[in-house]
């Protein structure tokens, strides 16, 4: 028996699917295509939001202003950069870099409170001093919607004039990064760490604290706190000597290098952490013990050389 197929419904005799199916498949690789290019798109934007990507957004009135800065009495450069970041690319953030001598740090403020471009900045400031010491104070300005009147000064949560004249009186030759970083600290992070062992150049930190904080003008109880890849201690206000007498001998008579210890937790622990000899920890730990600060009866880890 001979059995004739006829054919499929809704095909032409030569075998051609009809347009509609076309069409659809069309549509699907169209679908398709947009998603991958949608995902592709969202990933872009993360990427941007998450590596806080700069999008160029030039003004000609912070062009303006930076001119007027770089002509201040004692100021060496100046950088600046006004850019916008996903998602919403809008409400440009203006920053400007100034390296400044001492004494013309005072003209540079005096230029960023009465500036009269129109969006706030954020100021980062490179005071050198003449004895060889150099200072960054980062602050930022309002913009003049912000404020009620008057001017606009950055705001550096200090004097930043009076820390840095005593940063050259007391730490000559120390590059520092004055920053409060709460309400209770005055932290002095150090920049440039070329030095290969040791903490005893950051000791006049330690030394003149107390001064530091009143040339600052802040609460005489603030704990000065110094953070640095040899030294991080946190100094309240009545233990600045024993702190002192303390790092001194320790450096001095059993060659710690590296000293941790500002009563936070560190892998959910506070402890004091030191490099030293292994020869001198027992009179190391010892000498802690008796030296009547609040870290004397944390654990000590001492660390390899």
């Amino acid at each position: 028996m001979v059995t004739t197929l006829s054919p499929e419904t809704g095909a032409d005799p030569a075998g051609r699917r009809p347009h509609g199916k076309t069409a659809a498949r069309v549509g699907v690789t169209f679908l398709v295509v947009a998603l991958v290019g949608l995902v592709v798109a969202a990933l872009v934007l993360f990427a941007w939001m998450v590596n806080e990507e700069h999008f160029d957004r030039p003004s000609a009135e912070f062009d303006e202003l930076a001119s007027v800065i770089d002509t201040l009495p004692g100021v060496d450069s100046v950088q600046k950069e006004r850019w916008v970041e996903a998602p919403t690319f809008s409400n440009p953030t203006s920053w400007m870099a100034v390296t400044v001598d001492q004494a013309g740090l005072p003209g540079l403020l005096d230029a960023a409170c009465t500036t009269g471009y129109p969006d706030a900045v954020l100021w980062s400031f490179h005071v050198r001093t003449p004895s060889g010491t150099d200072v960054s104070v980062n602050g930022d300005s309002p913009s003049p919607s912000a404020v009620s009147g008057g001017t606009r000064c950055p705001d550096f949560g200090f004097d930043a004039v009076e820390v840095v004249d005593e940063l050259d009186r007391v730490a000559p030759g120390l590059a520092v990064q004055p920053a409060r970083w709460d309400e209770t600290r005055f932290a002095f992070v150090e920049v440039e760490e070329a030095r290969s062992a040791g903490f005893g150049h950051l000791l006049p930190l330690v030394a003149h604290a107390a001064d530091l904080v009143a040339a600052a003008g802040l609460d005489s109880g603030t704990v000065v706190e110094i953070n640095s890849s040899s030294l991080g201690v946190a100094v309240p206000p009545d233990e600045g000597d024993r702190y002192l007498a303390l790092l001194t001998e320790l450096a001095d008579e059993h060659a710690v290098n590296s000293f941790w210890a500002d009563g936070r937790e560190t892998n959910g622990q506070a402890r004091v952490q030191i490099v030293a000899p292994e020869t001198q920890h027992a009179a190391i730990e010892e000498l802690l013990r008796a030296s009547g600060l609040d870290i004397a009866d944390l654990p000590v880890r001492f660390l390899e050389q």
